[in-house]
């Protein structure tokens, strides 16, 4: 494709802004010839045209420490907001007397919010989780006229085209950011209701999809919590001495690893009855970090996995990071191997997400995952990876951390101890659908949002298959 360094721009297609790198970006796309070519499929409008409102956040200033609590409005941040919908982990809330006072960007359910920094112009329908939200000042809620489909909105702005022209309109030389008067100016192709309904559908049973796999977890999850639901795990003292007996120490010689209250936890669980085992025991000592290879945007076999990675569960590939040059089988994370971060730049981050693998022979952890493979017949893999997500393996994962920049190595990651629960055959049925049909459906969901996006650029090229709205139908 011929990229053009000087063009000429129509007066109409002028707004306020001199730059000329926010023109010839759209011209390079190809934008103002799409404009001529309105068709009855669709017509261009701007995000303003069809929006009742277009409202960014409040300042930082504007929200207070004391603000924070542990329910109420839920406050969203640019973490919770991806391409695939809305993400609830490490959700924050905000008291009702701090949502009033903020009212001007509330959000419902239904609304659009759009991101205005870091992921820039990511965008996802709120769902009716909550009866409202607000957001920080880095999103901005757009609230869409009653006759246009939110979910067919969300696939534009998400998709190839729309991205390149949120991108157009953004500025900041080192970290990009769009003002609401941009916001406002982003063209958007409007087709008739019947097709934003169809590609529309594709993101509701996404959404449906996701909050069924979110089901699935909860119930397998409420499993290991009734079980272990008298196991308290204390909150931090400031011991200034701890007696250990002879038998419980090892190499390791400081003090944050043999403070109390991690005694006090194994304790509990020998008090219950409870079989204790280590990892280096579950696993056959088949516990290690990984390595960091070059990689390369072009497919290649095997991908890298590092933190960024990680999703809430399951491992989430990488298409930047195919691994380019010859690997050590041994850090090929095999199936129902489970793995998180084992360095950070605050500890509290170590182990806060820990992911249970379902594929074979296509992901190899880099130096700073930390990877356990269990021995199927010692234990049960969709357990394990339940225990070590739960408060209590966060807690002994934790424990592990040492050195002034935080890591965690596998000789400590080896000595965590697991209790060993007796399930019934349902609740292992439970557990195990947790993790296989959640795999199933949050892939299927992902690839239903990716045909969406599909969609629009077939709209947008003249190729939309227009059977596909009586297929819908």
């Amino acid at each position: 494709m011929q990229v053009n360094n000087v063009a000429w721009v129509e007066c109409k297609f002028i707004d306020d802004r001199m730059d000329s790198s926010s023109y010839i970006t759209q011209i390079n796309m190809g934008l103002f010839d799409l404009y001529k070519k309105e068709s009855t499929d669709f017509q261009i409008k701007t995000l303003d045209d069809i929006c009742n409102k277009i409202i960014d956040g409040p300042f930082g200033s504007d929200i207070l420490e004391e603000d924070y609590v542990e329910q109420g409005v839920p406050f969203i941040r640019v973490q919770n907001i991806t391409e695939y919908g809305f993400e609830d982990s490490n959700l924050v809330f905000i008291s009702e007397k701090a949502n009033k006072r903020i009212i001007r960007s509330e959000c419902r359910p239904g609304d659009l919010v759009f991101t205005k920094t870091g992921r820039l112009g990511t965008v996802c329908v709120l769902n009716n989780e909550y009866s409202n939200y607000n957001i920080r000042g880095d999103l901005a809620k757009l609230q869409l006229k009653s006759h246009i489909d939110p979910y067919y909105v969300m696939s534009y702005l998400n998709s190839n085209f729309g991205t390149k022209i949120t991108n157009s309109y953004s500025s900041g030389s080192t970290r990009g950011r769009i003002l609401i008067s941009n916001i406002k100016k982003i063209f958007t192709p409007i087709p008739s209701p019947e097709i934003q309904k169809c590609i529309g559908d594709k993101v509701r049973k996404a959404e449906e999809l996701r909050e069924e796999a979110k089901r699935l977890k909860k119930e397998a999850e409420e499993i290991i919590y009734k079980k272990l639901n008298n196991i308290e795990l204390e909150d931090e003292k400031n011991y200034t001495v701890n007696f250990i007996k002879e038998k419980d120490v090892f190499e390791r010689i400081d003090s944050e690893y043999y403070k109390e209250k991690y005694f006090i936890l194994q304790k509990q669980l020998e008090s219950k009855g409870f079989v204790l085992k280590t990892l280096d025991k579950l696993c056959d000592s088949n516990i290690y970090n990984g390595k960091t290879y070059k990689t390369t945007n072009e497919k290649r076999k095997y991908m890298n996995i590092g933190v960024g990675e990680l999703g809430d569960w399951f491992i989430v590939g990488n298409e930047d990071k195919y691994i380019d040059e010859n690997i050590n089988t041994r850090h090929l994370i095999d199936k129902y191997s489970i793995v998180w971060g084992n360095s950070a730049h605050l500890a509290k981050y170590i182990g806060e997400k820990v992911n249970i693998n379902l594929e074979r022979n296509l992901y190899v952890s880099t130096t700073e995952i930390t990877c356990i493979k269990p021995n199927l017949d010692k234990i049960n893999p969709y357990y394990l990876f339940l225990y070590m997500k739960s408060n209590w393996g966060y807690y002994q994962i934790q424990r592990t951390v040492k050195g002034m920049t935080a890591h965690s190595y596998p000789g400590d990651i080896s000595r965590i101890i697991v209790p060993i629960l007796d399930f019934s055959l349902e609740e292992l049925d439970i557990m195990k659908n947790a993790v296989e049909l959640g795999y199933k459906y949050i892939n299927k969901s992902k690839q239903l949002i990716q045909e969406a996006k599909q969609d629009v650029e077939d709209l947008i090229e003249g190729n939309f298959d227009m059977s596909k709205i009586k297929v819908n139908n």
